[in-house]
């Protein structure tokens, strides 16, 4: 009679993680976020900063093209309430007070700044009023984290966030001027030239007086 004996095959032993080898590996992983963390919150930053500028360019170029577009004039204005750029569109409500020439005949044309803004006819002469706070926003850029303004300029002379209105007009021109955008110690500035043409620069605003635009400067657009 055969016996047939069966041996047994013994199983490798399964070894686990040590503490120490834990606790390197938890102090290797602890020491990587520290060092890749602040870089990568910092390229998001960047990032985030330069898609900004880019914005303001465009928002400026956006409110040219549609001045032409929709024969309107647009405008470019500072929210100090919500630290935004805002585009703005105007809306005809422009009233007239009666006087008493009846006598006029045909219409008058509304000039500003060199540019035709409405028509009255003899039944309705008078003053315009100022109210602008039925014009429609149009885009709304609110400040990037880290960026504050700096110094407006409007058709050649400076302003400020309160007084800063930059008007695009359907012919194509606009007021002029810009303004700052401060990051640490860099600034870099939003240029608008008298025909429309947007450009950012690094530095300050120029010297408007001395400003020239070449043929062929880049214009944002919508």
């Amino acid at each position: 009679m055969i016996t047939l004996t069966l041996s047994t095959v013994p199983k490798p032993k399964t070894r686990g993680f040590t503490l120490i080898e834990m606790m390197v590996v938890i102090v290797v992983v602890a020491l990587l976020a520290i060092v890749v963390a602040p870089y990568l919150v910092s390229m998001r930053d960047g990032q985030e900063k330069r898609a900004f500028y880019t914005s303001v360019a465009d928002l400026a170029g956006q409110g040219r093209e549609m001045a032409i577009t929709n024969d309107a004039t647009m405008y470019l204005q500072v929210d100090s309430s919500s630290n935004a750029v805002v585009l703005k569109q105007e809306v005809n409500t422009t009233t007239y007070q009666n006087t008493t020439d009846n006598t006029a005949t045909g219409s008058d044309t509304i000039v500003v700044n060199g540019h035709t803004q409405s028509t009255r006819t003899n039944t309705n002469v008078g003053t315009a009023s100022g109210d602008r706070s039925q014009d429609k926003i149009v885009k709304t850029c609110p400040l990037s984290s880290g960026i504050r303004f700096g110094n407006f300029e409007l058709a050649g002379s400076s302003s400020d966030a309160g007084s800063f209105s930059l008007h695009f007009y359907p012919d194509g021109t606009s007021d002029g001027g810009g303004m700052e955008l401060v990051e640490g110690r860099g600034t870099k500035s939003i240029v608008i030239s008298a025909r429309g043409a947007v450009k950012m620069q690094d530095g300050t605003l120029p010297d408007s007086s001395t400003q020239q635009w070449q043929a062929g400067d880049y214009v944002h657009r919508a």
